[in-house]
Protein backbone atom coordinates (compact mmCIF):
# COMPACT_ATOMS: atom_id res chain seq x y z
CA UNK A 1 0.00 0.00 0.00
CA UNK A 2 2.82 2.41 0.86
CA UNK A 3 4.46 1.76 -2.50
CA UNK A 4 1.17 2.32 -4.33
CA UNK A 5 0.63 5.63 -2.51
CA UNK A 6 3.94 6.85 -3.92
CA UNK A 7 3.04 5.82 -7.47
CA UNK A 8 2.06 8.08 -10.36
CA UNK A 9 -1.35 6.40 -10.42
CA UNK A 10 -2.15 7.36 -6.81
CA UNK A 11 -0.97 10.92 -7.28
CA UNK A 12 -2.81 11.15 -10.58
CA UNK A 13 -6.04 10.09 -8.86
CA UNK A 14 -5.44 12.68 -6.12
CA UNK A 15 -4.81 15.35 -8.75
CA UNK A 16 -8.01 14.38 -10.56
CA UNK A 17 -10.01 14.58 -7.32
CA UNK A 18 -8.58 18.03 -6.63
CA UNK A 19 -9.38 19.15 -10.16
CA UNK A 20 -12.99 18.08 -9.70
CA UNK A 21 -13.45 19.27 -6.11
CA UNK A 22 -11.68 22.64 -6.33
CA UNK A 23 -13.95 24.32 -8.93
CA UNK A 24 -17.06 23.02 -7.19
CA UNK A 25 -15.88 24.37 -3.84
CA UNK A 26 -14.75 27.71 -5.25
CA UNK A 27 -17.91 28.11 -7.30
CA UNK A 28 -20.08 27.59 -4.24
CA UNK A 29 -18.01 30.02 -2.15
CA UNK A 30 -18.07 32.71 -4.84
CA UNK A 31 -21.75 32.10 -5.57
CA UNK A 32 -22.64 32.72 -1.94
CA UNK A 33 -20.49 35.87 -1.97
CA UNK A 34 -22.17 37.01 -5.19
CA UNK A 35 -25.61 36.39 -3.69
CA UNK A 36 -24.65 38.55 -0.74
CA UNK A 37 -23.30 41.24 -3.08
CA UNK A 38 -26.51 41.17 -5.10
CA UNK A 39 -28.59 41.41 -1.95
CA UNK A 40 -26.59 44.42 -0.78
CA UNK A 41 -26.99 46.07 -4.19
CA UNK A 42 -30.73 45.41 -4.23
CA UNK A 43 -31.06 46.75 -0.72
CA UNK A 44 -29.15 49.87 -1.70
CA UNK A 45 -31.32 50.40 -4.79
CA UNK A 46 -34.51 49.83 -2.87
CA UNK A 47 -33.39 52.21 -0.15
CA UNK A 48 -32.63 54.82 -2.79
CA UNK A 49 -36.05 54.30 -4.34
CA UNK A 50 -37.85 54.53 -1.00
CA UNK A 51 -36.00 57.71 -0.14
CA UNK A 52 -36.80 59.36 -3.47
CA UNK A 53 -40.36 58.10 -3.43
CA UNK A 54 -41.04 59.43 0.06
CA UNK A 55 -39.47 62.76 -0.91
CA UNK A 56 -41.64 63.36 -3.98
CA UNK A 57 -44.80 61.64 -2.70
CA UNK A 58 -46.39 64.94 -1.54
CA UNK A 59 -45.70 66.51 -4.95
CA UNK A 60 -47.25 63.54 -6.73
CA UNK A 61 -50.36 63.71 -4.56
CA UNK A 62 -50.86 67.38 -5.60
CA UNK A 63 -50.20 66.83 -9.30
CA UNK A 64 -53.31 67.77 -11.28
CA UNK A 65 -52.39 66.32 -14.63
CA UNK A 66 -50.16 63.69 -16.12
CA UNK A 67 -47.83 64.03 -17.81
CA UNK A 68 -46.34 66.89 -15.90
CA UNK A 69 -43.01 67.93 -17.32
CA UNK A 70 -41.84 69.69 -14.18
CA UNK A 71 -41.80 66.35 -12.35
CA UNK A 72 -38.64 65.47 -14.26
CA UNK A 73 -36.91 68.48 -12.80
CA UNK A 74 -37.85 67.35 -9.29
CA UNK A 75 -36.32 63.87 -9.95
CA UNK A 76 -33.02 65.26 -11.18
CA UNK A 77 -31.54 66.15 -7.73
CA UNK A 78 -32.02 62.53 -6.63
CA UNK A 79 -30.42 60.94 -9.68
CA UNK A 80 -27.01 59.27 -9.02
CA UNK A 81 -24.37 57.83 -11.31
CA UNK A 82 -25.41 54.43 -12.54
CA UNK A 83 -29.02 54.82 -11.39
CA UNK A 84 -31.96 55.90 -13.59
CA UNK A 85 -35.28 57.09 -12.14
CA UNK A 86 -38.49 56.44 -14.08
CA UNK A 87 -41.84 57.95 -12.99
CA UNK A 88 -44.95 56.25 -14.36
CA UNK A 89 -48.64 57.11 -14.02
CA UNK A 90 -51.74 54.91 -14.42
CA UNK A 91 -55.01 56.88 -14.74
CA UNK A 92 -57.92 55.75 -12.62
CA UNK A 93 -60.27 56.10 -15.60
CA UNK A 94 -60.65 54.21 -17.76
CA UNK A 95 -60.00 51.14 -15.64
CA UNK A 96 -58.21 49.31 -18.42
CA UNK A 97 -55.70 52.12 -18.92
CA UNK A 98 -52.04 51.20 -18.62
CA UNK A 99 -49.02 52.94 -17.16
CA UNK A 100 -47.59 55.96 -18.95
CA UNK A 101 -43.99 57.09 -18.68
CA UNK A 102 -44.26 60.60 -17.22
CA UNK A 103 -40.71 61.66 -16.40
CA UNK A 104 -37.19 60.34 -15.93
CA UNK A 105 -33.80 61.29 -14.60
CA UNK A 106 -31.74 61.37 -16.61
CA UNK A 107 -34.32 62.70 -19.02
CA UNK A 108 -35.84 60.30 -21.52
CA UNK A 109 -36.22 61.60 -25.07
CA UNK A 110 -39.80 61.45 -26.41
CA UNK A 111 -38.67 59.03 -29.10
CA UNK A 112 -37.31 56.64 -26.47
CA UNK A 113 -40.21 56.88 -24.01
CA UNK A 114 -42.28 54.19 -25.65
CA UNK A 115 -39.25 51.86 -25.86
CA UNK A 116 -38.56 52.29 -22.14
CA UNK A 117 -42.19 51.61 -21.28
CA UNK A 118 -42.23 48.59 -23.59
CA UNK A 119 -39.15 47.12 -21.90
CA UNK A 120 -40.78 47.55 -18.50
CA UNK A 121 -43.88 45.83 -19.83
CA UNK A 122 -41.82 42.93 -21.25
CA UNK A 123 -40.06 42.46 -17.93
CA UNK A 124 -43.40 42.16 -16.10
CA UNK A 125 -42.83 45.26 -14.03
CA UNK A 126 -45.96 47.05 -15.26
CA UNK A 127 -48.23 44.12 -14.43
CA UNK A 128 -46.82 43.89 -10.94
CA UNK A 129 -47.02 47.65 -10.47
CA UNK A 130 -50.70 47.48 -11.33
CA UNK A 131 -51.18 44.92 -8.58
CA UNK A 132 -49.17 46.88 -6.05
CA UNK A 133 -50.74 50.32 -6.15
CA UNK A 134 -52.23 49.62 -2.74
CA UNK A 135 -48.78 49.50 -1.11
CA UNK A 136 -45.01 49.21 -1.51
CA UNK A 137 -43.76 46.31 -3.59
CA UNK A 138 -40.01 46.12 -4.38
CA UNK A 139 -39.09 44.31 -7.55
CA UNK A 140 -35.78 42.90 -8.86
CA UNK A 141 -36.25 42.38 -12.57
CA UNK A 142 -33.48 42.26 -15.16
CA UNK A 143 -33.80 44.34 -18.34
CA UNK A 144 -31.59 44.74 -21.40
CA UNK A 145 -30.91 48.24 -22.71
CA UNK A 146 -30.82 48.88 -26.49
CA UNK A 147 -27.05 49.42 -26.31
CA UNK A 148 -26.60 45.92 -24.88
CA UNK A 149 -25.82 47.00 -21.31
CA UNK A 150 -27.96 45.35 -18.68
CA UNK A 151 -30.05 47.11 -16.05
CA UNK A 152 -31.68 45.81 -12.90
CA UNK A 153 -35.07 47.41 -12.32
CA UNK A 154 -36.49 47.95 -8.86
CA UNK A 155 -39.97 49.44 -8.66
CA UNK A 156 -41.01 50.94 -5.31
CA UNK A 157 -43.33 53.45 -3.64
CA UNK A 158 -46.58 53.25 -5.58
CA UNK A 159 -48.53 56.46 -4.62
CA UNK A 160 -52.30 56.57 -5.08
CA UNK A 161 -54.14 59.75 -5.88
CA UNK A 162 -57.74 60.49 -6.88
CA UNK A 163 -56.71 60.63 -10.53
CA UNK A 164 -54.67 57.42 -10.60
CA UNK A 165 -51.56 55.59 -9.35
CA UNK A 166 -48.02 56.91 -9.50
CA UNK A 167 -45.04 54.50 -9.43
CA UNK A 168 -41.37 55.26 -9.18
CA UNK A 169 -39.06 52.72 -10.89
CA UNK A 170 -35.39 52.72 -10.00
CA UNK A 171 -33.22 51.20 -12.76
CA UNK A 172 -29.63 50.57 -11.66
CA UNK A 173 -27.06 49.77 -14.34
CA UNK A 174 -24.93 46.77 -13.44
CA UNK A 175 -21.70 45.33 -14.85
CA UNK A 176 -21.99 41.91 -13.30
CA UNK A 177 -24.47 39.09 -13.25
CA UNK A 178 -27.13 40.56 -11.01
CA UNK A 179 -30.47 39.07 -11.77
CA UNK A 180 -29.09 36.14 -13.81
CA UNK A 181 -27.59 32.74 -12.77
CA UNK A 182 -24.11 33.12 -11.35
CA UNK A 183 -22.60 30.70 -13.87
CA UNK A 184 -23.68 33.06 -16.67
CA UNK A 185 -21.58 35.90 -15.29
CA UNK A 186 -18.65 36.93 -17.44
CA UNK A 187 -16.00 36.49 -14.76
CA UNK A 188 -17.16 32.94 -14.02
CA UNK A 189 -17.09 32.01 -17.69
CA UNK A 190 -13.60 33.48 -18.10
CA UNK A 191 -12.39 31.67 -14.97
CA UNK A 192 -13.96 28.41 -16.21
CA UNK A 193 -12.26 28.80 -19.60
CA UNK A 194 -8.87 29.45 -17.96
CA UNK A 195 -9.38 26.52 -15.57
CA UNK A 196 -10.34 24.24 -18.45
CA UNK A 197 -7.26 25.33 -20.39
CA UNK A 198 -5.12 24.68 -17.31
CA UNK A 199 -6.71 21.24 -16.84
CA UNK A 200 -6.10 20.38 -20.50
CA UNK A 201 -2.44 21.43 -20.23
CA UNK A 202 -1.97 19.35 -17.07
CA UNK A 203 -3.73 16.38 -18.69
CA UNK A 204 -1.51 16.67 -21.78
CA UNK A 205 1.54 16.86 -19.54
CA UNK A 206 0.44 13.75 -17.63
CA UNK A 207 -0.34 11.83 -20.82
CA UNK A 208 2.95 12.90 -22.42
CA UNK A 209 4.88 11.77 -19.35
CA UNK A 210 2.92 8.52 -19.22
CA UNK A 211 3.52 7.98 -22.93
CA UNK A 212 7.23 8.62 -22.51
CA UNK A 213 7.44 6.13 -19.65
CA UNK A 214 5.49 3.55 -21.67
CA UNK A 215 7.84 4.13 -24.60
CA UNK A 216 10.80 3.63 -22.30
CA UNK A 217 9.24 0.43 -20.93
CA UNK A 218 8.54 -0.86 -24.44
CA UNK A 219 12.08 -0.05 -25.54
CA UNK A 220 13.47 -1.81 -22.47
CA UNK A 221 11.38 -4.91 -23.26
CA UNK A 222 12.52 -4.82 -26.86
CA UNK A 223 16.17 -4.54 -25.83
CA UNK A 224 15.76 -7.32 -23.26
CA UNK A 225 14.13 -9.54 -25.87
CA UNK A 226 17.06 -9.00 -28.23
CA UNK A 227 14.75 -8.47 -31.19
CA UNK A 228 16.31 -5.20 -32.25
CA UNK A 229 19.01 -2.68 -31.42
CA UNK A 230 16.49 -0.12 -30.19
CA UNK A 231 17.59 3.12 -28.56
CA UNK A 232 15.85 4.99 -25.76
CA UNK A 233 16.69 8.33 -27.40
CA UNK A 234 14.63 7.34 -30.48
CA UNK A 235 11.62 6.40 -28.32
CA UNK A 236 11.66 9.58 -26.22
CA UNK A 237 9.16 12.31 -27.28
CA UNK A 238 10.02 14.75 -24.46
CA UNK A 239 13.17 16.90 -24.69
CA UNK A 240 13.29 17.10 -20.88
CA UNK A 241 13.90 13.33 -20.73
CA UNK A 242 16.79 13.39 -23.20
CA UNK A 243 19.42 13.10 -20.41
CA UNK A 244 17.59 10.04 -19.02
CA UNK A 245 17.33 8.44 -22.47
CA UNK A 246 21.01 9.11 -23.15
CA UNK A 247 21.97 7.62 -19.78
CA UNK A 248 19.92 4.48 -20.51
CA UNK A 249 21.46 4.15 -23.98
CA UNK A 250 24.95 4.44 -22.51
CA UNK A 251 24.09 1.84 -19.90
CA UNK A 252 22.81 -0.59 -22.56
CA UNK A 253 25.89 0.01 -24.67
CA UNK A 254 28.12 -0.70 -21.68
CA UNK A 255 26.21 -3.93 -21.03
CA UNK A 256 26.67 -5.00 -24.64
CA UNK A 257 30.34 -4.08 -24.49
CA UNK A 258 30.66 -6.04 -21.25
CA UNK A 259 29.05 -9.05 -22.92
CA UNK A 260 31.57 -8.84 -25.76
CA UNK A 261 34.44 -8.57 -23.28
CA UNK A 262 33.11 -11.58 -21.36
CA UNK A 263 33.03 -13.69 -24.51
CA UNK A 264 36.50 -12.59 -25.52
CA UNK A 265 37.84 -13.13 -22.01
CA UNK A 266 36.27 -16.60 -21.87
CA UNK A 267 37.94 -17.63 -25.11
CA UNK A 268 41.27 -16.10 -24.14
CA UNK A 269 41.21 -17.69 -20.68
CA UNK A 270 40.26 -21.09 -22.05
CA UNK A 271 43.05 -20.87 -24.63
CA UNK A 272 45.54 -19.68 -22.02
CA UNK A 273 44.76 -22.67 -19.77
CA UNK A 274 44.40 -25.25 -22.50
CA UNK A 275 47.91 -24.67 -23.81
CA UNK A 276 49.79 -25.47 -20.56
CA UNK A 277 47.36 -28.29 -19.80
CA UNK A 278 48.08 -29.81 -23.20
CA UNK A 279 51.82 -29.42 -22.56
CA UNK A 280 51.48 -31.20 -19.21
CA UNK A 281 49.53 -34.06 -20.81
CA UNK A 282 52.19 -34.49 -23.45
CA UNK A 283 54.90 -34.46 -20.80
CA UNK A 284 53.05 -37.14 -18.80
CA UNK A 285 52.95 -39.59 -21.74
CA UNK A 286 56.66 -40.50 -21.67
CA UNK A 287 56.43 -40.92 -17.91
CA UNK A 288 53.49 -43.31 -18.31
CA UNK A 289 55.36 -45.42 -20.89
CA UNK A 290 58.45 -45.69 -18.73
CA UNK A 291 56.66 -46.20 -15.42
CA UNK A 292 57.16 -49.65 -13.89
CA UNK A 293 53.71 -51.20 -13.32
CA UNK A 294 55.03 -52.59 -10.07
CA UNK A 295 55.82 -49.10 -8.79
CA UNK A 296 52.61 -48.59 -6.78
CA UNK A 297 53.48 -45.11 -5.63
CA UNK A 298 54.37 -44.01 -9.14
CA UNK A 299 51.14 -45.46 -10.56
CA UNK A 300 49.06 -43.66 -7.91
CA UNK A 301 50.90 -40.38 -8.45
CA UNK A 302 50.45 -40.57 -12.21
CA UNK A 303 46.73 -41.34 -11.80
CA UNK A 304 46.36 -38.33 -9.47
CA UNK A 305 48.06 -36.09 -12.03
CA UNK A 306 45.81 -37.30 -14.83
CA UNK A 307 42.72 -36.91 -12.63
CA UNK A 308 43.77 -33.37 -11.73
CA UNK A 309 44.33 -32.60 -15.42
CA UNK A 310 40.85 -33.90 -16.28
CA UNK A 311 39.36 -31.80 -13.51
CA UNK A 312 41.26 -28.73 -14.68
CA UNK A 313 40.03 -29.33 -18.21
CA UNK A 314 36.47 -29.54 -16.89
CA UNK A 315 36.90 -26.38 -14.82
CA UNK A 316 38.27 -24.43 -17.79
CA UNK A 317 35.44 -25.58 -20.03
CA UNK A 318 32.83 -24.86 -17.36
CA UNK A 319 34.27 -21.40 -16.75
CA UNK A 320 34.14 -20.67 -20.49
CA UNK A 321 30.52 -21.75 -20.68
CA UNK A 322 29.59 -19.68 -17.61
CA UNK A 323 31.14 -16.60 -19.17
CA UNK A 324 29.42 -17.28 -22.50
CA UNK A 325 26.11 -17.75 -20.71
CA UNK A 326 26.55 -14.54 -18.71
CA UNK A 327 27.35 -12.68 -21.92
CA UNK A 328 24.25 -14.13 -23.57
CA UNK A 329 22.10 -12.88 -20.67
CA UNK A 330 23.52 -9.38 -21.07
CA UNK A 331 23.20 -9.36 -24.86
CA UNK A 332 20.88 -12.07 -26.21
CA UNK A 333 21.17 -12.88 -29.88
CA UNK A 334 18.71 -10.94 -32.02
CA UNK A 335 18.33 -13.20 -35.04
CA UNK A 336 15.53 -15.78 -35.24
CA UNK A 337 16.84 -19.35 -35.25
CA UNK A 338 15.50 -22.77 -36.14
CA UNK A 339 15.44 -24.95 -33.02
CA UNK A 340 16.16 -28.12 -35.02
CA UNK A 341 19.36 -26.51 -36.29
CA UNK A 342 20.40 -25.67 -32.71
CA UNK A 343 19.74 -29.29 -31.69
CA UNK A 344 21.79 -30.73 -34.57
CA UNK A 345 24.71 -28.38 -33.83
CA UNK A 346 24.67 -29.38 -30.14
CA UNK A 347 24.53 -33.10 -31.05
CA UNK A 348 27.42 -32.65 -33.44
CA UNK A 349 29.59 -31.10 -30.71
CA UNK A 350 29.30 -34.15 -28.45
CA UNK A 351 29.43 -36.74 -31.24
CA UNK A 352 33.23 -37.40 -31.02
CA UNK A 353 33.11 -38.09 -27.26
CA UNK A 354 29.91 -40.13 -27.68
CA UNK A 355 31.45 -42.22 -30.47
CA UNK A 356 34.49 -42.94 -28.31
CA UNK A 357 32.16 -44.57 -25.76
CA UNK A 358 29.87 -46.18 -28.37
CA UNK A 359 26.93 -43.93 -27.35
CA UNK A 360 24.34 -43.21 -30.03
CA UNK A 361 22.83 -39.73 -30.49
CA UNK A 362 19.29 -39.48 -31.88
CA UNK A 363 17.65 -36.20 -32.91
CA UNK A 364 13.90 -35.98 -33.64
CA UNK A 365 12.38 -32.56 -34.26
CA UNK A 366 9.16 -31.09 -35.62
CA UNK A 367 10.11 -28.94 -38.61
CA UNK A 368 9.74 -25.18 -38.76
CA UNK A 369 10.04 -24.45 -35.03
CA UNK A 370 11.67 -21.01 -34.76
CA UNK A 371 12.55 -18.88 -31.75
CA UNK A 372 12.73 -15.15 -32.35
CA UNK A 373 15.57 -14.32 -29.96
CA UNK A 374 18.17 -15.68 -27.59
CA UNK A 375 19.20 -18.79 -29.51
CA UNK A 376 22.63 -18.48 -27.86
CA UNK A 377 20.91 -18.90 -24.47
CA UNK A 378 19.09 -22.02 -25.67
CA UNK A 379 22.26 -23.44 -27.26
CA UNK A 380 24.22 -22.93 -24.02
CA UNK A 381 21.48 -24.60 -21.96
CA UNK A 382 21.26 -27.54 -24.37
CA UNK A 383 25.05 -28.01 -24.27
CA UNK A 384 24.94 -28.29 -20.48
CA UNK A 385 22.12 -30.84 -20.56
CA UNK A 386 23.84 -32.96 -23.22
CA UNK A 387 27.14 -32.89 -21.29
CA UNK A 388 25.33 -34.25 -18.24
CA UNK A 389 23.57 -36.90 -20.33
CA UNK A 390 26.87 -37.95 -21.93
CA UNK A 391 28.58 -38.13 -18.53
CA UNK A 392 25.96 -40.46 -17.03
CA UNK A 393 25.15 -42.58 -20.10
CA UNK A 394 26.57 -46.10 -20.03
CA UNK A 395 28.72 -47.38 -22.88
CA UNK A 396 26.55 -48.58 -25.73
CA UNK A 397 23.64 -46.42 -24.54
CA UNK A 398 21.55 -43.86 -26.43
CA UNK A 399 20.86 -40.18 -25.93
CA UNK A 400 17.67 -38.91 -27.55
CA UNK A 401 16.88 -35.26 -28.26
CA UNK A 402 13.19 -34.72 -29.12
CA UNK A 403 11.44 -31.47 -30.08
CA UNK A 404 7.65 -31.22 -30.09
CA UNK A 405 5.22 -28.29 -30.27
CA UNK A 406 1.99 -27.98 -28.30
CA UNK A 407 0.11 -24.83 -29.27
CA UNK A 408 2.47 -21.90 -28.70
CA UNK A 409 4.86 -23.87 -26.48
CA UNK A 410 7.90 -25.77 -27.69
CA UNK A 411 9.12 -28.71 -25.62
CA UNK A 412 12.72 -29.90 -26.03
CA UNK A 413 13.37 -33.19 -24.23
CA UNK A 414 16.80 -34.80 -23.61
CA UNK A 415 16.71 -38.45 -22.44
CA UNK A 416 19.55 -40.76 -21.44
CA UNK A 417 19.85 -44.31 -20.12
CA UNK A 418 21.90 -43.45 -17.07
CA UNK A 419 21.20 -44.24 -13.41
CA UNK A 420 18.90 -41.27 -12.86
CA UNK A 421 18.71 -39.19 -9.68
CA UNK A 422 17.39 -40.04 -6.26
CA UNK A 423 13.78 -38.67 -6.02
CA UNK A 424 14.55 -36.77 -2.82
CA UNK A 425 17.31 -34.84 -4.64
CA UNK A 426 15.26 -33.81 -7.68
CA UNK A 427 13.93 -30.55 -6.09
CA UNK A 428 17.51 -29.30 -5.49
CA UNK A 429 18.86 -30.38 -8.86
CA UNK A 430 18.71 -26.92 -10.49
CA UNK A 431 20.11 -25.02 -7.52
CA UNK A 432 23.53 -23.45 -7.74
CA UNK A 433 26.26 -25.68 -6.30
CA UNK A 434 24.08 -28.81 -6.21
CA UNK A 435 25.97 -31.83 -7.57
CA UNK A 436 25.04 -35.44 -6.91
CA UNK A 437 27.42 -37.27 -9.25
CA UNK A 438 28.59 -40.68 -8.17
CA UNK A 439 32.33 -41.14 -7.63
CA UNK A 440 32.81 -43.26 -10.75
CA UNK A 441 31.85 -40.39 -13.09
CA UNK A 442 33.95 -37.77 -11.33
CA UNK A 443 33.06 -34.78 -9.18
CA UNK A 444 30.99 -31.96 -10.64
CA UNK A 445 30.74 -28.23 -9.97
CA UNK A 446 26.96 -27.94 -9.47
CA UNK A 447 26.64 -25.18 -12.09
CA UNK A 448 25.47 -26.87 -15.28
CA UNK A 449 21.75 -27.30 -14.53
CA UNK A 450 21.70 -24.00 -12.65
CA UNK A 451 22.82 -22.31 -15.89
CA UNK A 452 20.13 -24.26 -17.77
CA UNK A 453 17.31 -22.95 -15.58
CA UNK A 454 18.73 -19.41 -15.58
CA UNK A 455 18.89 -19.34 -19.38
CA UNK A 456 15.40 -20.76 -19.83
CA UNK A 457 14.00 -18.25 -17.33
CA UNK A 458 15.57 -15.44 -19.39
CA UNK A 459 13.63 -16.82 -22.39
CA UNK A 460 10.38 -16.86 -20.35
CA UNK A 461 10.57 -20.63 -20.36
CA UNK A 462 11.18 -23.35 -17.77
CA UNK A 463 13.33 -26.40 -17.13
CA UNK A 464 12.31 -29.53 -15.21
CA UNK A 465 13.95 -32.90 -14.65
CA UNK A 466 12.55 -36.32 -13.85
CA UNK A 467 13.47 -40.00 -13.81
CA UNK A 468 12.16 -42.14 -16.63
CA UNK A 469 9.86 -44.98 -15.64
CA UNK A 470 11.79 -47.46 -17.80
CA UNK A 471 15.18 -46.30 -16.50
CA UNK A 472 17.29 -43.34 -17.24
CA UNK A 473 16.87 -39.59 -16.84
CA UNK A 474 14.96 -36.87 -18.67
CA UNK A 475 15.32 -33.07 -18.79
CA UNK A 476 12.49 -31.05 -20.35
CA UNK A 477 13.13 -27.51 -21.65
CA UNK A 478 9.92 -25.59 -22.38
CA UNK A 479 9.85 -22.18 -24.02
CA UNK A 480 7.19 -20.01 -25.67
CA UNK A 481 7.52 -19.44 -29.39
CA UNK A 482 6.12 -15.86 -29.31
Amino acid sequence: MGRWLHSFAARGILLAVLFVALPVLLYEVFRVADDQRQQLLLTSIQTTGLTVGRAIAPRLARAETAPNFRLGEELTPFQQEGIALRLLFKPAQPAEAGFLLVAGAPAVAPAEAEQVRARLAESGALDRLGESCAGDLPLALRQERPDGRAEIATAIVPVKSPRGCWALVVAAEIAGGLGRPYWQSREVQIAAALYLAFAVIVALLVFDLRGAIRNFAGTARTIASGRTRARFADANPLPELDPVADAFDRMVERLRTTATHLRDAAEETAHAFKTPLGTIRQAVEPIRRRLDPNDARGVIALAAVEEALDRLDGMVEQARRLDDSAAALLDPSEEPADVATIMEAAAERITPDAAARNIAIGVVADPGVVIQRGHNLLASALDQVLDNALTFSPKGGTIRIVLTVHGNLASLVVEDEGPGVSPDRLPQLFERGSSFRPAEVGAGFGLGLWVVRRNLTALNGSAVAENRTDGGFRVILSLPLD
